[in-house]
């Protein structure tokens, strides 16, 4: 992660900014002329929980509102580039950011967007009322805590519009990664007035809402496709070369199988297919194979508050879970080895200092890649004494898991291996991936499987999951020294000092079982030869299309 710890500016643009005025598309090739390549990329995701951006809560969401979306900057790769915001400046002591909006920014319709949207979309995800689930986010934000609990009017958060340019964020402490945080779709400014019209409704069809970025939604069919065209109004629409996006949802096996019929774009290959694929380029001669790490670390959360199974409240019982689970095991069953065992939280890309990995830098090795059956039946022999159980068979827990095809040989070798190395019951509970992600947060489970990707370079894109006051925190994970090393790791300016605190809170994430650590995710896919300029990264929306086109 860069550090940014003086006052900079950003004034040097590709492209100079438009008017919001209607643009007239290009015109079409005169007779005679070459045929243009088709400018129509089409993609897939297994579902779209929503394209509302302060009720964003899935990566698949990213993908369509990074298109249809903008925010104060736009990140691409790991680089940090202005957006609606055309400048900013930081405050020396990260307490204060200045931004000032670029004077082509406006809505979809044409009308411009201002400050006071942003002021307003800013207080709507902090509404305690509404409890969007990114709402944590906004914790670092003046006044923001007694907001968000209610004890405080929205107008207290610290946001302000000085005019019609200028946005204003102003914190409690320092929050030097704060900026990279502002492209996440929480942040992207959305319309007072179609909120207030359409309420509950917004963002449900193409016509029930306004957007700011590259594209529009020309036609939703929720659960089934979301089809979007350029935005002739978006400030920088001479970088916009597709002419369509459509994004199909459909499960990972449909998708691949259109692929190999020439029909999608780009799209990820079954797990079970990817070694095939990746060592023999002739089967897909008119694609590109190769894969990337996306960022998820995948994790079994658990429900250290559950009313309905108090034994995993107890340390003990979570440490043998994770002391006999067998993760090499895991990967080579649940991934076909393509995925790496994960025996911590954070994503091992993530940037420390001086050339090394936050990971490099503070090793942990509370866990194994291996079964360590011997402290597995320790600590669950610990758990029954504490318990007052005799038999482990009288023990069951449930894993929670989605109803994808693919979800099936995850929790299976999970659930084998912890029945044959403890011999408890698990049982197996599906349901769709938009009430999974719902459960998470509410409670509802036992052990539910979740992925985590990070929206900046940093390790408190991870560690402030499991802070006792996020509100993503659904298993109710408490250290009251976990919070305090961070929360207070962004005082400290040098980057070794709070890079070492965020070591120390998840080395006591590991040591007290707050979490099943399984794997880091290396996804493969294929992508049409001639497509260019889309990236897929580790961070944010994973898939980076909006300034895509064919060549």
């Amino acid at each position: 992660m860069k550090k940014l710890t003086c006052i900079f500016l950003i004034l040097a643009m590709v492209f100079a900014a438009a008017a919001c005025t209607y643009q007239q598309p290009a015109a079409a090739p005169e007779e005679g002329a070459s045929e243009a390549v088709a400018q129509k990329l089409t993609i897939t995701e297994s579902s779209i929980p929503t394209i509302d951006p302060q009720q964003f809560n899935a990566a698949s969401s990213y993908v369509v509102l990074k298109g249809i979306g903008e925010g104060l900057i736009r990140t691409s790769l790991n680089d940090i580039n202005p957006g609606v915001a055309e400048s900013w400046e930081i405050a020396e002591d990260n307490k204060k950011m200045t931004f000032h909006l670029r004077d082509g920014a406006c809505w979809s319709d044409g009308t411009p967007l201002t400050a006071n949207d942003f002021v307003y979309s800013f207080r709507r995800l902090a509404d305690p009322q509404k409890g969007f689930s990114y709402s944590w986010v906004l914790y670092e934000i003046k006044n923001a805590a007694g907001v968000l609990d209610g004890s405080l009017p929205l107008e207290e958060l610290g946001v302000s519009a000085p005019d019609d340019s200028t946005f204003v964020i102003e914190f409690d402490t320092p929050a030097p990664y704060y900026l990279g945080f502002l492209d996440m779709p929480c942040f992207y400014p959305v319309k007072q007035e179609l909120i207030e019209k359409y309420g509950d409704q917004y963002a449900l069809s193409a016509d029930s809402m306004l957007t700011n970025g590259p594209f529009v939604v020309s036609e939703y069919l929720p659960d089934q496709s979301i089809t979007m065209i350029p935005n002739e109004n978006y400030w920088n629409r001479e970088a916009v070369k597709l002419d369509e996006c459509q994004l199909i949802v459909m499960e990972s096996e449909a998708a691949f199988a259109m692929l190999e019929t020439g029909e999608m774009s780009l799209a990820n290959i079954p797990t079970a297919m990817a070694p095939m694929y990746m060592q023999d380029a002739s089967l897909l001669p008119d694609y590109t194979v190769t894969s990337y790490m996306s960022g998820a670390v995948d994790w079994y959360c658990i429900n250290i508050a559950s009313k309905t199974n108090p034994i995993l409240a107890n340390k003990d019982f979570r440490l043998a879970l994770n002391y006999a689970l067998d993760r090499e095991e895991y990967v080579k069953v649940a991934t076909n080895g393509l995925y790496s065992p994960a025996t911590r939280f954070v994503l091992p890309a993530v940037a420390g200092v001086d050339g090394k990995t936050y990971c490099e830098m503070f090793p942990i090795d509370t866990y194994k890649t291996t079964a360590e059956l011997d402290k597995a039946k320790e600590h669950l022999n610990a758990a029954m004494t504490a318990m007052g159980i005799s038999d482990p068979s009288e023990i069951t827990i449930k894993l929670k898991i989605s109803d994808d095809n693919a979800a099936a040989l995850i929790v299976e070798n999970c659930q084998d291996q912890w029945q044959r190395a403890l011999g408890i019951k698990v049982e197996i509970e599906k349901v769709t991936y938009k009430a999974m992600l719902a459960d998470r947060v509410a409670g509802d489970f036992d052990l539910i499987y979740a992925g985590w990707m990070p929206d900046y370079d940093d390790p408190y894109t991870y560690l402030s999951y499991f802070v006792s006051t996020n509100a993503q925190n659904g298993g109710k994970f408490s250290n009251a020294r976990y919070d305090e090393l961070v929360n207070t790791a962004n005082n400290y300016a040098d980057a070794k000092t709070r890079l070492s605190m965020y070591a120390e809170a998840e080395k006591i994430l590991m040591d007290e079982a707050g979490m099943v650590p399984l794997q880091v995710r290396e996804v493969p896919y294929a992508y049409k030869s001639n497509l260019k300029n889309v990236n897929r990264f580790y961070l944010g929306s994973q898939t980076d299309w909006a300034f895509g086109y064919f060549e």
